[in-house]
């Protein structure tokens, strides 16, 4: 790492980091402690307006015990009065005024019925009526319903603010028979009035909810408002309070109404001040970071800028130029640690140009020693020769095996010593791996035999020299010369036609390789140098690496050998190698 990128380094440990991050947890903190004060303070409120609202659901839900203990209701629901005149006028003089008074001072009751469970007593009006008549919803609260408790329930979710029913049995004076059950339906201004108690007035939202899930109508993806939204991400929260950066929600479970209530507001709206305050300590920080930046940068760019120059030196010196490192920044006199190791790298300098002149001119004896060396040895054009001199002979003597095989090694030798490019054409590829079958024919005989099938321009396609003959070359040594029986070897060259790219394949019907050898081999392939055989290793694979790597370097990323086998039956080199070489 870079003496610049050391120093940027520190600057993001040393100031930038603590910096930022103090600033963060003290605005954090103060917007943290501001939020708990407010959202307990809004819990408070929350309570309270329970509270009052307990007590107005105690005040309606007494009407019960006013209708319980009067005779002359009770009486009325028994059947007792003879009579339908003597039942109207009870109703008239003494049941119909309570149950006015009842109304008049609970302005909130929107409906009242008792349903009555006997049949003596006569239907009078639309405020008593048949139990058959009782919603099924209602039959089945009342069946639940135990002496002296009354049942709250939200009569429909989907409204906002909804309204409320009361449920609850009456008995007879001895409290051995239920004889009717009152209804009491409660329209919205009641939780009207108890939103309002909780403080859900312009942008903060008040909502009764299930005590778990969400209701439909909230449900409903496409319909939900944004502070449902909020309220649904709480449902299973039970935390009476949180907040975040956008939203403030209190909660409070109504237990009268098997239901919770759930006020939103808007963070951003109550917290003014505290933004206000925010930015400022945020301007503050960064006036406070850039004057420590400045200070950290004078302080560091005086020493490594002369590290730099002297660094920059460094880069430029060679065999060619070893002149000192002079400069108005750092005089031989300046008495510090940078310029004692200019002085000492001065002195360096000084030195080694007089071993490199020493040295040089050693390297000089030495190379007219190797030139001469190299002189004696025998040239490539004089092992042609040879090889045609024995050709012709053979020819002479009608020996054409000879002949043959003397033509097939020259080739042969010609194109592994004469070209000094390590570049050459599939053609050129092919045509050496024809005499190197040639040679290993004539040794083997029948138990070896190939075949070539070309289908690709192959004088167009450019590639590395000796990509194929190590692969025929495993073929044959592991493949027919491992096995008495006859195999067969088959290379095939062709272009895909819908992919750009050409596929290389050769195919022996040899002994293939054993599982576990195979997945050795496919793994270091696939591995790339990171798992290189050693050179070593007999059965290792090291020809068949050297060449994976070769058509990649070549080719690019997308060329690759895939390895097939299975033993007993033969084995398939493919060479994968694009149209168009990306190097």
């Amino acid at each position: 790492m870079s003496i610049v990128r050391k120093i940027i380094l520190g600057y993001v440990i040393l100031i930038f980091i603590p910096v930022v991050t103090f600033g963060y947890y003290y605005y954090i903190q103060i917007y943290g402690n501001l939020t708990q004060q407010f959202v307990e303070s809004r819990q408070n409120i929350l309570e309270q307006a329970y509270a009052n609202m307990k007590a107005d659901l105690v005040r309606i839900s007494s009407i019960q015990r006013l209708l319980q203990y009067n005779p002359y209701l009770t009486d009325y629901l028994e059947g007792r009065y003879s009579s339908d005149s003597e039942s109207i006028y009870t109703y008239n003089r003494y049941i119909s005024p309570l149950i006015n008074n009842s109304l008049f001072t609970n302005p909130e009751i929107e409906s009242f019925r008792i349903y009555k469970i006997k049949q003596q007593a006569l239907p009078i009006t639309d405020r008593f009526l048949d139990i058959s008549a009782l919603p099924r919803e209602g039959a089945e609260i009342a069946r639940d319903l135990k002496p002296g408790h009354g049942r709250w329930m939200i009569a429909d979710h989907e409204a906002e603010p909804p309204p409320l029913i009361f449920y609850q049995n009456l008995y007879n004076p001895d409290y051995t028979e239920r004889i009717g059950l009152l209804e009491l339906q409660i329209n919205s201004g009641l939780i009207q009035r108890f939103y309002k108690a909780t403080g859900s007035e312009g942008n903060w939202t008040a909502m009764l909810l299930p005590k778990r899930g969400m209701p439909p109508a909230l449900a409903d993806p496409g319909q939900r408002k944004e502070e449902q939204a909020l309220a649904q991400l709480a449902a299973d929260d039970k935390r009476p309070y949180f907040a975040n950066r956008n939203r403030i929600v209190n909660q409070l479970d109504i237990e009268e109404l098997d239901a919770r209530i759930a006020v939103i507001g808007k963070a951003d709206e109550v917290f003014h001040t505290v933004k206000r305050k925010g930015m400022i300590m945020i301007s503050m920080i960064v006036i406070l970071l850039a004057a420590m930046s400045f200070a950290y940068y004078a302080l560091a760019s005086t020493l490594a800028k002369r590290i730099l120059r002297l660094a920059r030196h460094m880069r430029n010196l060679n065999d060619n130029n070893m002149k000192q490192y002079i400069s108005k920044h750092d005089k031989p006199n300046r008495q510090d640690e940078i310029g004692f190791l200019t002085a000492t790298y001065n002195s360096m300098i000084q030195r080694m140009d007089e071993l490199i002149n020493n040295v040089h001119r050693a390297e000089l004896r030495n190379k007219e020693a190797a030139y001469k060396v190299l002189q004696a040895q025998i040239k490539p054009h004089f092992l042609y020769n040879t090889l045609e001199t024995i050709r012709m002979l053979a020819e002479s003597n009608n020996d054409k095996e000879v002949a043959d095989i003397s033509y097939w090694f020259g080739k042969l030798m010609r194109y592994s010593l004469s070209s000094k490019e390590d570049e050459t054409v599939l053609a050129r590829e092919i045509e050496t791996v024809v005499f190197y079958l040639n040679i290993h024919k004539m040794r083997l005989q029948n138990r070896l035999t190939y075949e070539i099938d070309i289908a690709a321009d192959a004088e167009r396609i450019p590639c590395p020299r000796f990509i194929l003959q190590p692969l025929v070359e495993n073929s044959i040594i592991h493949g027919a010369s491992s096995t008495l029986r006859p195999v067969h070897i088959k290379l095939q060259a062709a272009e895909a036609e819908d992919a750009d790219e050409i596929r290389i394949t050769i195919t022996d019907t040899g002994m293939g390789i054993p599982e576990e050898k195979l997945q050795l081999l496919r793994t270091r392939l696939a591995k790339g140098p990171a798992a290189a055989p050693s050179a070593e290793e007999s059965e290792g694979g090291v020809g068949l690496f050297n060449v994976s790597e070769r058509i990649r370097s070549y080719f690019g990323g997308g060329a690759k050998l895939v390895l097939d086998s299975t033993q007993g039956r033969g084995t398939c080199l493919t060479l994968i190698v694009p149209k168009d070489i990306k190097k």
